[in-house]
């Protein structure tokens, strides 16, 4: 049973409720089919569908108006359907009639040449006002430019059986909205010849690049089964802190280890699980280095530990850094980044290069996550799962255990929300702590690198490592205060029991249908909401969240609930608009002057050198990298732009930290990256989800995102290390079920 089942009229008493809606929904009709109205509440009533344009030398029809839509959200956003494309942005509204829309990221594909794609969207942003009469929407542009008609998707569409009559009469509920704002980012896009299921197959055609184990063939043929399985029961479960200690023993060798994580590599990830992008062929060489230096070394706790890097961090050659594009599969850089010589220092052991979402994920609306031309399709560890991205390879390389510890990126959410589909901790720092010196950029006043493990405690250590203040890092100043600190210090329950955490609950009004529920009688909106509360849905979406706050009080921590439904809720995208330019002029800036000159200067050279053989070397397209080349956007709307999402999300961080007196939040699904406040956030494995079902374990794996206001990184660690302790951390997935499933699925 869900809430749509009781809102189709299965439940008497809520059926009750619902039919009280319909009668102030009815009354709102009648005085608006005679009138000219401009309440704004009626806008996000329903999906408006454009039916005409008028302007002083034209008037005509749309043939198909349910091809051209336009939905204004309760959060100040909007979703615009375009023919074959898909639209999203903003607007502001007040009940004078005033009305501005601004377009931000549109899909590129290449729709009939009697589309009106372009000029739908292109006309709504010179919109200036509203008004409704006789049912109908209207939205006049400026100077007189013109007038579209637009009716309303129940009205114009009418309802094929009774349960789409019903959502169409009542609209969508909060919790709906926000659903379909989080799914948005994973589904295909309008244009996209495929409905993806998991594992995902490679393309038919290809230009990935195949794995080198020729420097390691010899040691690999010595390296029996037998000392695999003692090396897997000497390791399995332990931290870097802990795999340093059998190190320093003498109980294990960093070449041991590197054989380890070649061995299965070669198992598990080559061709299969394809999260390594590249190996580094000096790995084993490194690994014996630091092994015969290690009595007479004073070190850390990462010396002679395995790392891989997200290729995108460039290192010095013989390794390549490519993104995951094939126009920059022969580039070796002439130096490593700032963050990588952090690492040679601290006596890590460069492992080799993780695949990823290519161009960050920010190559086209139909490009899966975990894909790149030259790193295959990633393929989650745990089952027939999505990776997320864009730090697929780096998340499932810690899953898969084929490395220790990992690096990977994020511009929103790519660090996080990989962690999470892959059940490890993945965190993203505080913008600034580190260094973004050589990191192929994708929207460079958001990226930031940071740290994934199998543990909170791997996390801590890689972090420590790599904070650090770089002189050329924009934001590195802003940082400085941390660059020093030893995050193991707040491996403590101490520490977290010093925090205030804040939770947020689904509740009952949030589930409720929005249109016209506060102008029902008081009795009937407590009916309502005592039923929707009892809803097997709501219970299971609230059950994570009642695990992490009894989690959080077993440990002593004193946690503070918030109802969704009183939350403030901010769900715009803060790197709307900032995409294109910040990818385009990125790009220039690392490679347009660089001598040695790399093989492309900017994102015309990409797209040239891709489009010659465009079927292998980008399978799903490139309509991103092509929207970003030819971008109109000026460095001063640029500038703008970043200036205002970060006042935004500061303002967003200051409503609900300090007004709450809380040091960090669980969001639940109202989560938001945070990257325009430069804002840490990190994911803590909570087991496999439950079916709700069932109530059984599924296989996929859960965890709960972590955020704070900057610079509050100790925080994150304390009390995601409280919340481990309490839920047991990570689950090592069932690696030959998965590849067995991989073959079945995808015949590869």
């Amino acid at each position: 049973e869900s809430v749509e089942a009781v809102m189709q009229g299965e439940d008497p008493v809520l059926e009750a409720g619902i039919q009280e809606l319909r009668k102030v929904a009815a009354q709102d009709e009648e005085t608006t089919t005679s009138e000219r109205v401009t309440r704004t509440i009626e806008l996000t009533t329903n999906p408006w569908l454009w039916t005409s344009f008028t302007d002083p030398v034209q008037q005509f029809d749309v043939e198909t108006p349910e091809n051209y839509t336009i939905t204004f959200n309760t959060d100040g956003t909007v979703n615009v359907k375009a023919d074959c494309n898909n639209a999203s942005g903003s607007y502001t509204a007040d009940d004078t009639g005033s009305l501005t829309i601004e377009i931000g990221p549109m899909t590129m594909a290449a729709c009939p040449p009697a589309s009106r794609s372009d000029e739908f969207v292109q006309k709504l942003g010179f919109v200036a006002n509203f008004f409704f009469e006789n049912g109908f929407l209207y939205l006049d542009m400026m100077a007189d430019g013109g007038t579209f008609q637009l009716a309303s998707a129940a009205e114009h569409m009418p309802a094929t059986d009774a349960a789409a009559e019903t959502t169409a009469a009542e609209g969508p509920t909060i919790l709906e909205m926000l659903i379909a704002q989080n799914d948005e980012l994973s589904a295909p896009a309008a244009g996209c010849m495929m409905a993806l299921t998991y594992p995902v197959p490679d393309p038919a055609e290809s230009v990935k690049r195949p794995l080198d184990f020729s420097p390691f063939r010899e040691a690999l043929a010595g390296f029996s089964a037998e000392q695999a399985a003692a090396i897997d029961a000497a390791v399995q479960g332990k931290t870097v802190l802990e795999l340093q200690e059998l190190l320093d023993g003498g109980e294990l060798t960093s070449e041991q280890l590197v054989l380890y994580y070649l061995n299965r590599i070669q198992h598990y990830d080559e061709n299969l699980l394809n999260s390594i992008m590249e190996l580094n062929p000096e790995a084993l060489t490194t690994a014996q280095e630091r092994d015969a230096a290690r009595a007479a070394t004073q070190h850390g706790p990462l010396y002679g530990i395995p790392v891989t890097l997200k290729d995108n961090i460039a290192t010095v050659g013989p390794m390549h850094t490519t993104a995951g594009n094939y126009a920059l599969k022969d580039w070796q850089a002439d130096r490593d980044s700032f963050l990588v010589t952090q690492l040679r220092d601290a006596g890590a052991i460069i492992l080799g290069k993780n695949n990823l979402s290519e161009w960050a994920n920010y190559t086209d609306p139909c490009m899966p996550s975990g894909f790149s031309a030259l790193g295959g399709q990633t393929r989650n560890p745990n089952g027939p799962y999505d990776t997320l991205g864009s730090s697929s390879g780096s998340a499932v390389a810690v899953a898969a255990d084929l490395t220790t510890v990992s690096v990977g990126s994020e511009t929103a959410g790519s660090l996080v929300q990989p962690a999470r589909a892959n059940g490890v901790v993945g965190m993203r720092p505080s913008k600034g702590l580190v260094s973004g010196d050589y990191v192929i950029p994708l929207e460079p006043t958001l990226d930031t690198a940071g740290p994934m493990g199998r543990t909170v405690t791997d996390v801590a250590v890689l972090l420590t490592t790599l904070a650090a203040t770089d002189p050329n890092e924009p934001r590195g100043a802003d940082a400085a205060a941390l660059a020093d600190v030893d995050f193991t210090d707040y491996l403590s329950l101490d520490e977290a029991r010093k925090l205030r955490v804040g939770v947020v609950r689904l509740d009952a009004l949030a589930t409720t249908v929005v249109p016209s529920f506060a102008e029902l009688p008081v009795e009937v909106q407590e009916q309502l909401m005592d039923l929707v509360a009892q809803l097997p849905n709501l219970s299971g979406y609230n059950a994570p969240t009642s695990a992490m706050i009894d989690a959080l009080e077993s440990q002593g921590i004193e946690v503070v609930v918030f109802k969704q439904s009183e939350f403030p809720i901010d769900l715009s995208n803060a790197h709307t608009g900032l995409l294109d330019y910040g990818f385009q002029a990125g790009i220039a800036d690392m490679f347009g002057s660089m001598d040695p000159p790399a093989p492309i200067r900017s994102l015309a050279d990409v797209i040239a050198i891709v489009n010659e053989d465009p079927a292998a070397r980008a399978p799903y397209g490139q309509r991103y990298v092509e929207s970003s080349a030819v971008t109109e956007v000026t460095a001063e709307e640029y500038e703008a732009a970043v200036a205002e999402a970060r006042q935004r999300a500061a303002a967003w961080i200051e409503a609900v930290y300090a007004e709450n007196a809380i040091d960090v939040l669980m969001p639940g699904i109202l989560y938001t990256t945070g990257g325009a406040a430069g804002a840490p956030a990190i994911n803590i494995p909570t087991g496999p989800k439950i079916d709700s079902d069932t109530g059984e374990p599924t296989g996929e794996p859960g965890g709960v995102i972590i955020t704070g206001p900057y610079l509050s990184d100790a925080h994150l660690i304390a009390v995601g290390y409280a919340l481990e302790q309490a839920l047991g951390g990570y689950v090592a997935p069932d690696l030959d079920t998965t590849i067995a499933e991989i073959g079945t699925v995808t015949g590869q």
